[in-house]
């Protein structure tokens, strides 16, 4: 194990731009894969584009997160520990690529992000909690897995228009990381997760900004979503030595969070299947009210910029952080509302 302190600045700009060049190469190259072998999203009534474009650029992103992050574990673990969340981003990227090309059961969809979960805590020792031992152990691990699998439905979920899931991962992964570095935890393989994630998401977001030529497609938009699960969770454990910035963890992707609770609960309400797509979430109607998505999307941008500050904030006053965060995020949900009503 090579004992080194936090990633120096020299080091974590070496990684984030390595992803980044290497997600912009790839995606054209799966781009160009994609095409030729017809892998297409074709628009329905519930789609937020009209024409045929390809699906499945989370492969290129796989393609450099996963072997990334083997390499980060046989440097940074001592046990590697870590092998399970990289096996189950092998697991998650496997069904839902087949979900991709064809369709795959809600059964199994949901039965592998269960399993993902749990492969995914054991990734945490034993003395990092999730309460921080408020609660038995059992029940702590229990109610961090069922948080993971909800968190990893609803990025999917949210995966609705051109470049709002690699927006909003870079804003998480960035927050983590930022949070992590003011607070002193020492989380070597959690730092460089996010540095990982924010640069293939940017290198992607030249394919995928408003108009997109290649959609991430589940192989994308759920590993994404299961390892910015990892990262939150990484900075709201307990752990020897720092962590526990639970509040942190939360205000981060509060919007997310608000935009698609809210709107499954409408849709629960109504009886309507909440796993089947729609256009019912603050972000759709506000973006097909403008006729495009990019304006949107940078409306998300800058509440998540102010995300990331509550979230800061809440370091010193978690209450006042959290309060903070609260208050962004209805304005953006007022925001994208009224504007959908204009329109």
């Amino acid at each position: 194990m090579i004992n080194m302190p936090h990633a120096h600045l020299s080091f974590s700009i070496f990684i984030f731009i390595s992803s980044f060049a290497l997600a912009l190469g790839l995606t054209s190259l799966v781009k160009r894969i994609l095409l030729e072998h017809t892998v297409l999203d074709v628009p329905n009534n519930r789609s937020s584009h009209k024409i045929p474009l390809p699906r499945g650029g989370g492969l290129a992103l796989l393609a450099i997160i996963i072997p990334t992050l083997i390499g980060a574990a046989f440097v940074i673990d001592d046990n590697m520990r870590h092998a399970w969340l990289i096996a189950a981003v092998f697991l998650l990227a496997i069904v839902s690529w087949l979900d991709d090309c064809g369709h795959v059961s809600i059964r199994v969809r949901l039965g592998t992000h269960i399993i993902a979960a749990f492969l995914g805590s054991l990734s945490f020792t034993p003395q990092e909690m999730l309460w921080g031992g408020a609660i038995p152990f059992w029940l702590d691990r229990a109610s961090m897995i069922l948080g993971w699998v909800w968190f990893v439905n609803l990025y999917n979920f949210m995966d609705g228009i051109d470049g709002i899931t690699g927006t909003e991962t870079i804003t998480i992964t960035t927050g983590v990381y930022l949070v992590m570095l003011l607070t002193g935890v020492n989380d070597q393989f959690a730092e460089s997760t996010t540095l990982i994630l924010a640069g293939v998401c940017l290198g992607f977001l030249f394919h995928n900004w408003h108009p997109a030529k290649i959609f991430l497609g589940d192989v994308g938009s759920i590993p994404l979503g299961y390892l910015s699960g990892f990262c939150l969770l990484s900075l709201a454990v307990t752990r020897q030595g720092g962590g526990g910035n639970l509040a942190s963890a939360i205000i981060l992707p509060l919007y997310y969070l608000a935009d698609s609770g809210i709107t499954i609960a409408k849709r629960a309400l109504h009886h309507e299947k909440i796993w089947q797509a729609h256009r019912e979430h603050f972000y759709q109607r506000a973006a097909l009210a403008a006729g495009r998505h990019d304006q949107v999307v940078i409306w998300v941008a800058i509440a998540n910029l102010g995300l990331i500050v509550a979230s800061l904030g809440s370091i010193f006053f978690p209450w006042e952080g959290l309060g903070l965060g609260v208050l962004i995020v209805a304005a953006l949900l007022r925001k994208l509302q009224k504007y959908a009503f204009i329109k």
